[in-house]
């Protein structure tokens, strides 16, 4: 898809592709990389009649609902979810158990802490799904994580649109 195709997407549906596009992001699926698809979320909404906090807020609660898919099959499918996505690979398990100790010793506050480090922000749901983290503390500490991530890269886009789209 070109960036033109996107843009007219974009003109076309508003809000709804920002939901859809988040929601993708956040179930880990290739091709949605945060860091250009959030700050060129926020040129579009500057160039259009949509609201910042809506976007934002939007953005946090979609983001929650893709993290709650892999969060859910995680915690319900489990290992032969994982053996099936993964095989065996000793890298990735070693990944889900330095990211439970990490999640376990800081009580639930590294999953927010991990949600505003890029690959692990996506990632960071199979462990939780694993470790089966209760739902409240992996929706609250969640939001917080995504919260700051999107704030921060959405706003980037909206106030620093015109900067950017003048390199190019």
């Amino acid at each position: 898809m070109t960036a033109d195709q996107f843009f007219n997407l974009f003109h076309q549906y508003g809000m709804i592709l920002v939901c859809a596009v988040v929601f993708c992001e956040y179930m880990n699926l290739p091709g949605f990389p945060a860091g250009v698809i959030m700050p060129a979320i926020g040129v579009l909404i500057a160039q259009s009649e949509l609201s910042l906090v809506l976007t934002i807020t939007l953005s946090v609660v979609f983001g929650i609902g893709g993290s709650l898919v892999i969060y859910g099959l995680c915690y319900w499918g489990g290992e032969p979810i994982m053996e099936k996505l993964f095989g065996k690979s000793e890298k990735f398990r070693s990944f889900v158990r330095r990211c439970h100790e990490y999640i376990d010793a800081q009580h639930g506050r590294g999953l927010a802490l991990c949600r505003i480090i890029p690959v692990l922000r996506t990632i960071v749901s199979i462990p939780a799904g694993l470790i089966r983290m209760p739902l409240r503390w992996f929706v609250g500490w969640s939001a917080l994580g995504i919260a700051v991530w999107n704030t921060a890269l959405i706003s980037c886009g909206y106030f620093f649109g015109d900067k950017i789209l003048s390199m190019f």
